[in-house]
C-alpha cells in the first residue's frame, strides 16, 4: 500500500555535493579546530576583552555578597555549550562514516546544535553602555535557574526524592539572586511561566527567540530552524520527500537513501552552527581562532553563501 503523497527526491544533487565521507572529513577537522583553540581558555580571559571588561563591571556592581565564580558563570557556561554542539557535530561524524550512512538522525543533531547555540548568543549577546555586569549576572542566573526548575518539574513526575534534590538546589541559588536583586519576577507554579520571569531589567529569552538571535548571525537564516524542527518532529511529508519506493510482486518497502542536496544542506548548517558560535566564545575572551580560521579557508567555498534546501 502506496502513501497517499509521494514525492521523487531520492536523486537530488547539486553540482559541488560533497560525499558522506567528505562531509565527515571536514566535520573532523572543525572539531579539531575547535579543540586546538580553545586550549587557549586555560590562560584566562584576555585583557581589555568582552569577558576581562565585564568581569570588572560585575566585581563593581556587586562589592558584597559575591557568590564564589560569579564573574565567570556565564561565560562558562556559554563555553559548556559550545562544547556540547562540538560533540553533536562529533555524533553527525558517527551516521556519515555509518553503513549505509543514516540520514535521518541528522535533522535533530543539527537542531539540537542550533537551540545550544541560541543560549550561547544570549549568554554573550554585545551590550553597549558600562552596566554590563549586572546584565551578565542576570542572563547567568536566569539560565541556571531555568535549567534547574525544569529539572525539579520533571523529576517531580518519577522520583520525588530527586525533585526535592532539584527543590533545594533551586531555593539556594533563589536566595543568591534575592541577595543580589531586589527587582525579581520568578513566579515558580508552572513550568509555562519561565517565559515570565524577570530578574532586574533582564527577562528570560524563550527558545525560539534565542534561535533566532543566533541565526541573525548566518545569511538567511530565518526559516533554517523551522526547516530542521519540522524534519525533526514526526511527519509523514518529510518522510516522503525523503524515501524511496520499491515493487516488489505486490509489496511497497520504503528506504530512506542518503540524498546528496539534502545531506549537504544538513552538514553545512552543523558545521556552521559550531563554527559561529566557537567564534563567539572565543571572540568573548579576547583569544585568537586561528584554527577555526584555517578550517573556514579550506571548508567548501559556497558553504559561507545562503544555504538553500
Amino acid at each position: 500500500m502506496r502513501p497517499m503523497t509521494t514525492f521523487d527526491r531520492a536523486t537530488a544533487s547539486d553540482e559541488g555535493d560533497l560525499s558522506p565521507a567528505d562531509l565527515a572529513d571536514v566535520c573532523e577537522a572543525l572539531i579539531a579546530a575547535w579543540h586546538e583553540d580553545s586550549v587557549r581558555s586555560r590562560q584566562g580571559a584576555a585583557e581589555d576583552s568582552a569577558s576581562d571588561l565585564a568581569t570588572d563591571s560585575i566585581r563593581a556592581a556587586f562589592p558584597e555578597h559575591l557568590p564564589h565564580n560569579l564573574e565567570y558563570a556565564h561565560g562558562q557556561m556559554a563555553g559548556q555549550m559550545v562544547d556540547a554542539i562540538v560533540l553533536q557535530l562529533q555524533s553527525v561524524v558517527t551516521l556519515l562514516r555509518a553503513e549505509p550512512m543514516i540520514p535521518l538522525g541528522l535533522w535533530p543533531l543539527v537542531r539540537s546544535e542550533i537551540e545550544y547555540a541560541g543560549r550561547v548568543a544570549w549568554l554573550l549577546e554585545p551590550f553597549p553602555g558600562v552596566d554590563v555586569g549586572r546584565l551578565r549576572v542576570a542572563r547567568g542566573m536566569l539560565e541556571h535557574l531555568a535549567a534547574i526548575q525544569r529539572q525539579r518539574f520533571t523529576a517531580g513526575k518519577w522520583n520525588k526524592a530527586r525533585a526535592k534534590q532539584f527543590k533545594e538546589k533551586r531555593d539556594e541559588l533563589l536566595d543568591r539572586i534575592r541577595l543580589l536583586f531586589d527587582d525579581v519576577h520568578l513566579p515558580l507554579d508552572k513550568p509555562e511561566k519561565i517565559d515570565e520571569w524577570r530578574i532586574g531589567d533582564q527577562t528570560m529569552l524563550p527558545l525560539g527567540r534565542s534561535v533566532s538571535l543566533f541565526l541573525e548571525h548566518l545569511s538567511d537564516g530565518a526559516a533554517l530552524y523551522d526547516i530542521f524542527s519540522d524534519n525533526s518532529h514526526p511527519s509523514v511529508i518529510s518522510l516522503a520527500f525523503q524515501s524511496s519506493l520499491t515493487d516488489v510482486d505486490g509489496v511497497t518497502s520504503t528506504t530512506y537513501p542518503a540524498i546528496p542536496r539534502v545531506v549537504n544542506f544538513q552538514v553545512r548548517l552543523g558545521c556552521l552552527t559550531a563554527y559561529k558560535s566557537a567564534q563567539m566564545v572565543l571572540g568573548y575572551s579576547g583569544f585568537p581562532d586561528d584554527s577555526l580560521k584555517r578550517w573556514a579557508a579550506t571548508a567548501p567555498p559556497r558553504w559561507f553563501g545562503s544555504p538553500t534546501l
